[in-house]
């Protein structure tokens, strides 16, 4: 797991209406907490956090945090707990921040990747599902992994693979029910039968007034003649 640096300066103003001045100023509210110490309120550039993030790989990156206060510089180690994002614009609205301890465990969300083509789909056609797309691990800070492997490869049609399945990591416990299906495939979808053309309906002889009455004319004749 890559170390990444950001700075960060203790704010004295709260509210919403502060918070809204922060980010006309190009500046995110911020809460940092856990650790044994006391929150400390933060206004941060998230500029500088979008960058850290892309460069650690994610929001589990392990922060050197340098806090202004007053006067002096404080850093502490911490990683990101929860980071609203605007659903629209995607820019970053306010992000908490947590304490660690590089020798404690700590849990963490951690993404699944597929690895391999199945069969199942490269020859039958079948759906590769991705179902589940994160576990919650426990490990030391140090060895969060950046993702976990599920491997694919070998999936026919109707085959899963499970959280037990998963590829271990030394010094990663893996906490969600092993029986959870990370990643399925199932059967092609069957086209839908065009239904058959329904045949023009047979419109009954109609018979006008006038036509029987010719008819009848005819036979009266008919019976004169004999």
């Amino acid at each position: 797991m890559e170390w990444v640096e950001l700075a960060a300066k203790e704010r004295k103003v709260f509210g919403k209406g502060a918070c809204k001045g922060l980010r006309g100023k190009n500046e995110i509210p911020g809460i940092l907490y856990g650790g044994g110490e006391g929150n400390i309120a933060l206004a941060l550039n998230p500029l500088d956090l979008r960058k850290a993030l892309e460069k650690g790989g994610g929001e589990n990156v392990i922060i050197n945090l340098s806090i202004q206060k007053d006067a002096e510089d404080t850093v502490r180690t911490v990683m990101v707990k929860d980071l609203h994002v605007h659903p629209i614009k995607g820019n970053y609205l306010h992000v908490d921040l947590l304490r660690i301890s590089m020798e404690k465990m700590i849990r963490v969300d951690v993404p699944i990747t597929l690895h391999g083509e199945p069969p199942g789909v490269k020859l039958g056609g079948g759906i590769l599902e991705h179902i589940l797309r994160e576990v919650e691990v426990e490990c030391l800070p140090a060895a969060i992994p950046e993702a976990l492997v599920a491997d694919v490869s070998s999936l026919e049609i109707g085959d899963s693979v499970h959280v037990r399945d998963l590829k271990a990591i030394e010094g990663v416990k893996i906490l969600e029910n092993q029986e959870l299906i990370v990643a399925s495939v199932s059967p092609p979808e069957k086209e839908e039968e065009e239904a058959p053309a329904e045949a023009a309906p047979v419109e009954p002889e109609v018979v006008t007034r006038k036509e029987g009455k010719e008819e009848e004319e005819k036979k009266e004749k008919e019976k004169e003649k004999s």
